[in-house]
């Protein structure tokens, strides 16, 4: 019987839905030994199944590349490890470890843009540095908000730092989130702010680490 072909699924291209006997290729006569042994195996056909169904998933995901350029990066070179192997135990084998890679990658933080970006005006209320007792250009960054708001970096911001005050007027965009995050953990919402006083912009995370960390 001839597999349905969805190998599309590398190039992030529109999948129909698998049968239980699919394959990421088509089987046929003229198929290279790797994926000739794929198709005469039931085994290697499901792992294959499973591994494009995880691939599936994250392709969906509305992640901010690089992390798109790098699952596609790390997947076409897995393609090319697995066309490879001439026996079938180098192929469960290669099955395998990619198929614990692409759950692992499917439990990872991973960034998201908000879209259409949520945005609101408020203005200044402090100007500071990263760390409590140090200057901005020793430890990064800080600034609030009267909103509630707050950015932060580990780099001197001098469009900041240098040439804002507080009370400036400033709109605020909430452009991209963090997903797969703790439950309630809310850190690592980045904002691009812009100072209607000097017109100078910057995008800051609100908080020093990524959500479930330090």
């Amino acid at each position: 019987m001839k597999k349905s072909h969805f190998f599309v699924l590398v190039l992030g291209a529109a999948l129909s839905p698998l049968r239980s006997d699919a394959v990421t290729f088509v089987c046929n006569s003229n198929s290279p030994l790797a994926e000739a042994l794929i198709c005469a195996n039931a085994n290697l056909s499901a792992k294959d199944d499973e591994m494009a169904s995880i691939y599936r998933v994250l392709q969906k995901r509305n992640m901010i590349t690089p992390s798109h350029k790098e699952l596609k990066t790390e997947q076409l070179k897995w393609l090319s490890n697995r066309n490879s192997c001439d026996n079938i135990s180098c192929l469960n084998q290669v099955y395998d470890v990619r198929i614990l890679e692409l759950n692992e990658y499917k439990s990872r933080i991973y960034e998201v843009s908000v879209s259409p970006p949520k945005c609101t005006d408020t203005s200044i209320s402090s100007i500071g540095a990263r760390l409590v007792g140090s200057s901005p250009k020793d430890a990064g960054t800080a600034i609030r908000y009267r909103n509630g708001l707050f950015g932060v970096s580990y780099e001197y911001i001098p469009a900041i730092s240098a040439r804002s005050r507080v009370g400036d007027s400033v709109k605020i965009c909430w452009i991209s989130r963090l997903a797969n995050c703790p439950p309630g953990d809310n850190r690592g919402n980045t904002y691009r702010t812009t100072n209607l006083r000097t017109g100078e912009n910057w995008e800051l995370p609100d908080a020093q680490h990524l959500c479930g960390g330090a």
